[in-house]
């Protein structure tokens, strides 16, 4: 009995320490709740201070305007103050929202929609400082008590933490504010760091207190200068409720009562004042009490527990501990139980799991492909390694590698590591080739680098097969470059000499057939040229030295231009040719004009030569873009034999030919395959429509620059009817809008023609070639638009290939006048230069051909056979100019030019070479040459060069007088068209010519005595007729100003008068040089 009643007195002491302990542990567990509410409060005052003080921070920029913003708001109705207003604006879509108060209308930044402030920048600067905030976010306002403005973030019944922001709440803010902030200055508040944030309570805002700082920061655009950012506060809303986590969670209170007290004695938080006590817990009257203060000093806390609460929240302490003795016992029991089962019998068997994997690792590190091996960090010495290591490596455990350069390059690198790597070639004792990755890490207790071998000897082998094929490769492409640069070189030289004899026999009296063989001749080396210069611009191309050249041409020529030259070869096949250009093409443009002209020349050859019958016809439309640019459409559509799709997709590679078995006609293959080059570097493509049986077309959209347009006389032919009959429609439309672009009333002839419109309109019978239109019954006048050999015979003939012919020829008939311009295809006329050139080539062809070419263009010649003889030739008399071969024996064209330039001779130097690579200009140049030219040589090309480089020559002579140039420019232009083959106007009309401007000139002089404008008029505008017959544009465009200085006015003026008789001057003057 005693024994039991000491083991109940035992069990009562053990149950009495037990209660009290636990008594004492739950009293410090509620001053750590309570301690941890209070941390948590003091903790959540300061984020809200740093946020308003980093708003301060903001407004001491004063540049204020970087911080406003526009952004859309929408108004909030249903307001109950009607002078009032809210608006809610978000600037984006994850952007936090905001609300606007505006509590005066006429202060309101609100316009439109539309509120400028810094409704964004608070959005923004809310989300990034709460985001990275440990507390719940909080409401934050700013507000000025002064504009009678006042924003918040997050906006009116947006969620944010666990309750949304209501319309009672901001309202309370704001008059919480407006009392406070003119109540306490601002500077009293500050310290050595700033001012610091004032804390108020509200009656309408219960357990909650407002913080408040003063800012500069603008509210709306107006304020962004900082003497009107004043009165402006930042304000955030604390509530106590936000940061009652354990409270929510365990949804009932921490405590009955709460006081925060301030230092200095301020209740901001709890109804009443606190009680009067030291630090720690209390017993008091009505419950527990526990003063809290924070490390600062500045916040104080003091709680209340009710008894009765405390209790009924503990009861379970003195069952628990009753539940926990009976308990006990049973758990020891079961604890030994569960500890032999789930403790001692689990770690054998992860023991045997252990050894199993352990053996299973090693089995596949011996069996892996891959060498692996762990060396020592300390001593280099092999730790551990497979099967595969000690075979490649000849090693075992505790050894070493092999003493050898390879060996310790690789402990280099991989001893000293600091992390994983690779060394992408090892090789070893048996010439075994290996790929190394490695990385430290730990093994046994020791740091160590695990190792692992790929052998990579095939690779190896292959990689070096393939540089030595790269080799050869390269080789062999700078084989290719060096025989087609000389195999150009050797072609052209003697090809210079045929198409540059062949262009001075053509300027020579023919008869007929003549001309037929040598136009025959040149169309066969002409083709043999481009095929040259394409397997030239293909090494070009390859070579990436093909460039794009700027400069103006007329697009519109250029389309013509193509047509015209290939009509005659279109024509023998009984092919319909033909442009169609759209009125509102530009007439100038930017660019490689030369590039466009051979993608257009390519694409036309191949539909004439791939078209046994039907039509090839070249269109051009432009439309206009911003910034003076305009894109130009080039088409060429034929009716040939088409092209099937899957050719389409390889039509465009370098020798590629289509079925080649199947046409008549072949090529070799590089013409398309350079166009789509070509059109790649102008930034386009060339596109393909087609179908077999049914033609090809072929289009290139291209955008240049507009350029304005050189001075040239246009087709007047406003008022004259025009009936235009050609055998295609298309043709006939398009010529009809040109005629009304000139002015002209133009319209497609009907089938049948009513003889009473015979005397009202012209007729335009446009003759196409292998396409004859069916007769028609005309009374009436006929311009006819022939072939280029007709062209210009007759005053009504025109060349249909060109519209200014056909214009021109319209004008002609409309005036009477023969000596309306004209654009013929007779042979091209240049203006002597009289130059004395120095020659130097060492071919005694190219010799002859080029000083018959300079001769023709009114040269005075002197050869040279080599660079050293003409030094000498230099050294003997004067010259304008040099002329020089580049590759010829004793000294070639480089050294002359580097010899001539330090001996300071400044006339140009031009150099010939049939070398048309890009790096052979530049060579040129650093020989101090002033440019280039690649055989062969056009005498257009060869004109223009030495004209151009004429002009810009320092040596030049003093330019002629006005009369004087105009006479010699009209005079040169004459003798140059006679002595080039007499074209028909002048070699048939010449002695009329003279009588005409003869007779026209004594009427001239008359008219200028009598002071008679009308007479004066009239002559001027028949001379100016006379002049562009004769292509005397220069005294064509001065004879065009003096009739625009006469105007409409009747009286003769000083300056006009003076005009007339230079005009005459000059006339006298051409004349007499004639």
């Amino acid at each position: 009995m005693n024994i039991v009643l000491f083991a109940i007195l035992s069990l009562l002491l053990v149950l009495g320490g037990v209660l009290y302990w636990g008594g004492q542990r739950i009293l410090q567990q509620e001053e750590e709740k309570l301690r941890t509410d209070f941390t948590v409060l003091a903790g959540y005052i300061h984020a809200h201070e740093t946020v308003l003080q980093g708003l301060y921070a903001q407004g001491l920029n004063p540049d204020g305007r970087r911080l406003v913003a526009s952004t859309r708001v929408s108004e909030t109705a249903g307001f109950e103050r009607a002078s009032w207003a809210f608006y809610d604006g978000q600037h984006a879509i994850a952007a936090m929202p905001f609300s606007l108060l505006c509590q005066s209308p006429d202060a309101c930044p609100v316009a439109g929609g539309v509120f400028t402030g810094i409704g964004d920048y608070l959005s923004d600067f809310y989300a990034t400082r709460w985001a990275a905030s440990v507390y719940p976010a909080a409401p934050l306002f700013v507000i000025s008590p002064s504009q009678q403005l006042s924003m918040s973030v997050p906006a009116i019944a947006t969620m944010s933490g666990y309750e949304p922001l209501t319309r009672q709440t901001f309202l309370a803010v704001v008059d919480a504010v407006q009392r406070a902030g003119g109540a306490s200055d601002p500077e009293d508040r500050s310290d050595s760091e700033g001012p610091s944030v004032l804390w108020v309570r509200d009656k309408h805002l219960p357990d909650a207190m407002v913080g408040m700082l003063p800012v500069m920061l603008p509210l709306n655009a107006r304020g962004a200068e900082p003497a009107t950012r004043r009165n402006v506060y930042a304000v955030s809303l604390l509530s106590r409720g936000r940061v009652s986590i354990s409270e929510r969670i365990r949804q009932m209170p921490l405590f009955d009562r709460f006081w925060l007290v301030r230092q200095g004695g301020e209740v901001l938080l709890g109804e009443g004042a606190p009680p009067v006590m030291g630090p720690g817990f209390h017993f008091g009257r009505d419950g527990l009490l526990l003063r809290i203060a924070d490390k600062s000093g500045q916040w104080t806390g003091y709680y209340q527990l009710a008894y009765s609460g405390f209790f009924r929240a503990n009861m379970w302490l003195p069952a628990a501990v009753l539940l926990m003795l009976g308990l006990g016992l049973a758990a020891g029991c079961g604890y030994l139980f569960w500890y032999n089962r789930r403790v001692i019998h689990p770690a054998e068997t992860a023991h045997l799991d252990m050894v199993e994997s352990e053996e299973f690792n090693r089995t596949v590190l011996d069996t892996a492909p891959v060498a692996l091996c762990v060396l020592s960090r300390l001593e280099g010495r092999i730790v551990f390694g497979n099967a595969l290591a000690a075979q490649w490596l000849d090693i075992g455990v505790g050894e070493q590698l092999r003493d050898s350069a390879e060996t310790n390059k690789l402990l280099r690198q991989v001893l000293g590591a600091s992390g994983p790597g690779t060394l992408e070639t090892f090789r070893t004792h048996d010439g075994r080739t290996l790929f190394v990755a490695f990385a430290p890490t730990r093994y046994k207790k020791q740091d160590v680098v695990l190792c692992a071998f790929a052998d990579i000897s095939a690779r190896a082998e292959m990689e070096q097969t393939l540089a030595q094929a790269k080799q050869q490769a390269d080789r062999a492409n700078e084989a290719k470059s060096t025989f087609l640069a000389t195999m150009s070189h050797e072609i052209r030289t003697p090809l210079y000499g045929v198409l540059g004899t062949l262009e001075v026999l053509s300027l020579t009296p023919l008869n007929e057939a003549q001309r037929r063989h040598v136009d025959r001749i040149q169309d066969s080396s002409v083709i043999l040229q481009q095929l040259i210069s394409d397997i030239l611009d293909i090494t070009k191309i390859e070579s990436g030295q093909l460039a794009l050249q700027r400069e103006g041409f007329d697009p519109r020529e250029l389309v013509e231009n193509c047509i015209a030259s290939y009509a005659g070869v279109a024509e023998r096949k009984g092919l319909v040719i033909y442009s169609g250009i759209d009125t509102a093409t530009p007439a100038w443009v930017m660019g490689d004009g030369g590039r466009i002209r051979q993608i257009l020349n390519n694409l036309v050859n191949n539909a004439i030569k791939f078209t046994d019958s039907g039509h090839v016809v070249a269109r051009l439309r432009a439309d206009a873009l911003e910034g003076g640019r305009a894109r130009l459409h080039f088409q060429v559509v034929d009716s040939g034999v088409g092209i099937r799709e899957q050719d389409q997709a390889c039509l465009f590679e370098p020798f590629y030919q289509i079925d080649g078995g199947s046409h008549l006609v072949r090529g070799a293959g590089i013409g398309l395959s350079i166009c789509a080059r070509l059109a790649a570097l102008m930034g386009t493509a060339i596109q393909v429509t087609s179908e077999p049986g049914l033609g090809s077309s072929f289009s290139i959209a291209i955008e240049l620059d507009l350029a304005e347009a050189p001075p040239g006389p246009s087709p007047r032919l406003h008022g004259l009817r025009v009936y235009v009959r050609s055998a295609r429609r298309a043709l006939s439309v398009n010529l009809c809008e040109w005629l009304e672009h000139w002015g002209a009333q133009a319209s497609v002839a009907p089938a049948s023609l009513s003889p009473v419109e015979a005397g009202e309109r012209v007729l335009l019978d446009v003759q196409i070639g292998g396409d004859a239109a069916a007769p028609i019954e005309w009374d009436g006048p006929v311009v006819v638009a022939g072939g280029q050999d007709e062209a210009g015979t007759a005053l009504h003939r025109a060349d249909r290939h060109y519209l200014n012919s056909i214009g021109f020829a319209l004008e002609r008939w409309a005036s009477g006048d023969a000596a309306v311009a004209t654009r013929q295809a007779a042979a091209p006329h240049y203006a002597p230069l009289n130059l004395r050139i120095l020659v130097a080539e060492d071919n005694p062809i190219n010799q002859v051909t080029m000083r018959d070419q300079l001769q023709q263009l009114g040269c005075e010649v002197t050869l040279a056979p080599d660079g050293a003889e003409a030094l000498a030739q230099w050294n003997i008399g004067p010259f304008d100019a040099v002329l020089t071969d580049v590759n010829m024996p004793r000294m070639n064209g480089y050294e002359l030019a580097s010899a001539l330039r330090a001996q300071g001779v400044a006339v140009p130097i031009i150099g010939v070479t049939a070398n048309a690579l890009k790096d052979e200009e530049a060579r040129c140049r650093a020989a101090g040459m002033s440019s280039w030219l690649v055989k062969p040589l056009k005498l257009s090309l060869l004109w223009s060069e030495l004209r151009a480089q004429r002009a810009g020559s320092a040596e030049a002579g003093p330019p002629p007088s006005a009369p004087e140039a105009a006479a010699a420019s009209a005079a040169a232009s004459i003798a140059g068209a006679c002595a080039a083959g007499a074209p028909p106007l002048v070699g048939k009309y010449r002695e009329v010519f003279l009588q005409t401007m003869n007779e026209d000139l004594a009427r001239l002089e008359r008219a200028l005595a009598a002071a008679n404008v009308r007479d004066l008029k009239a002559v001027l505008h028949r001379m100016r007729g006379g002049f562009g017959a004769v292509q005397a544009m220069a005294l064509y465009q001065q004879a065009e100003a003096a009739e625009a200085r006469l105007g409409a006015g009747k009286r003769l003026s000083d300056p006009a008068r003076g005009q007339v008789a230079a005009l005459a001057d000059a006339l006298r003057a051409m004349l007499a040089a004639l």
